[in-house]
């Protein structure tokens, strides 16, 4: 792990997916976990740029935990989720994001996600997911 991940431990992953596709780093307190993505080269396109399915698997992957530290491990699953990409990351970059629990109903979770490298914001998500077994 680089001196830049310090402080951050590998997140228990437990889809196979996204185990082939990770690690994937946290730190911080449940409900406030901050996520990092280190791009290798299984993430880059053929210009070494992050590939966007790649930003959107960690996305999908970062704002799934969210959502289970907010319903306390309940099974959810992803309803849609709305990208933006504002600025490529190449390999090497760490891409952060702390999510944000936005709403919450009885059935569904609503979070968003400003995704960094070094501070500056270069893709943004926002997705709603069901609580699986509430209707």
């Amino acid at each position: 792990m680089s001196a830049t991940l310090s402080g951050f431990a590998q997140t228990r992953l437990i889809d196979p997916f996204e185990i082939f596709v990770g690690p994937i780093f946290e730190k911080g307190p449940k409900g406030a976990r901050r996520f990092v993505l280190p791009v290798d080269e299984r993430h880059v396109n053929r210009r070494g740029i992050l590939h966007g399915g790649m930003l959107m698997t960690f996305a999908d992957m970062a704002l799934g935990q969210a959502a289970w530290d907010a319903c306390d491990n309940a099974s959810c699953v992803t309803l849609s989720m709305q990208n933006q990409f504002l600025k490529p990351a190449k390999m090497g970059d760490h891409v952060e994001v702390l999510p944000q629990l936005v709403r919450r109903t009885r059935a569904l979770l609503f979070l968003r996600g400003e995704f960094q490298i070094g501070g500056e914001t270069i893709f943004l998500a926002n997705s709603v997911w069901k609580l699986l077994g509430q209707d």
